[in-house]
């Protein structure tokens, strides 16, 4: 009787286990909804969470937003997760969305970035250093400020520091255009050492590519120093815990972005493959990232992805 008892407490504590791993995110939780603002950051991010989602059983589901439509859509419950939510400066874009209550910040994926206008070092080294300094290079910079796109929490800063004159910037103008646009107009104005003032931050392969000082000055508009979020719609944590759970343990480092970044945007490897590979030669910072985490059917998720990768 004690061997069939313990038996059978086996089989129901072996069903337990399988359900509650399994119960923690639903079938609902499989399809893993990801905004994407087409950002170099945002392919390195992206491409490594898609990745080890994959490796666990789930479906990433990438869809390219601007920046507003990103949070109206988790707000409208059409994306699950953004992982760029850049601060402070993006703080009057995702400024009403937050105070509605319709989305939630669940962690900080990157400290110690930088987000403010930059210069070439040979710029900065003839005096041009600080926000205060950029009135008086007007001539020579054709009143020309260079950001990325349309709608960007950079551009936005921009634009009203012009509309409100300050640094006495008022007669300058803003050349809106995108990522790629700005860095092909700082590699051409570096390539002939003439001065140029841009939307500049880091981690980014510009900053490898090129020697650039972040100008002093901007504190009070760009932040001191920026630091990256994740943010998810509404309930999403508690509707998806295990997911949930390893948007909250992943960071990342700004040397790690760059390599991958650079491995992207210069050396022209495909985001899922750069990614794939990045994580191969770095795979240690999966003990943390998938701590308590399983696969989408209930099984331990570390050893998963690292067979998914060829670790051993």
């Amino acid at each position: 009787m004690k061997a069939r008892f313990f038996a059978a407490a086996a089989l129901v504590g072996l069903s337990f286990g399988t359900f509650s791993a399994r119960a923690a995110d639903p079938a609902s939780c499989d399809v893993v909804r990801i905004g994407d603002v087409g950002w170099s950051d945002a392919a390195a991010t992206i491409g490594v969470t898609s990745n080890i989602l994959t490796a666990l059983g789930y479906t990433p589901k990438t869809t390219l937003v601007t920046l507003s439509v990103a949070y109206l859509s988790m707000e409208n419950n059409r994306i699950d997760v953004f992982p760029s939510d850049w601060e402070p400066s993006g703080e009057s874009v995702i400024g009403p969305y937050m105070k509605r209550g319709r989305i939630e910040r669940i962690a900080t994926n990157l400290d110690g970035a930088h987000y403010t206008l930059g210069v070439p070092d040979y710029v900065s080294q003839e005096g041009l250093k600080d926000f205060k300094d950029i009135a008086a290079w007007g001539p020579k910079l054709n009143y020309t400020i260079y950001g990325i796109e349309s709608g960007n929490d950079g551009n936005q800063i921009i634009l009203k520091l012009i509309k409100e004159n300050q640094f006495g910037l008022g007669k300058f103008h803003l050349n809106e255009s995108s990522e790629q646009g700005m860095l092909s107009q700082v590699t051409r104005a570096i390539g002939a050492h003439k001065p140029i003032v841009f939307l500049a931050w880091e981690p980014h392969p510009m900053n490898m590519r090129f020697k650039i000082t972040y100008l002093t000055g901007g504190e009070e508009d760009f932040g001191a120093a920026a630091s990256v979020h994740t943010v998810t719609r509404k309930g999403y944590v508690e509707a998806c815990p295990n997911v949930g759970k390893l948007f909250k343990q992943m960071t990342f480092t700004i040397p790690g972005e760059n390599e991958m970044m650079k491995a992207i945007g210069d050396d022209r490897i495909p985001a899922p493959k750069a990614t794939k590979d990045w994580l191969k030669a770095n795979s240690g910072v999966l003990d943390k990232w998938l701590d308590g985490v399983t696969t989408a059917d209930g099984a331990p998720g570390l050893p998963a992805v690292k067979k998914y990768l060829g670790v051993e």
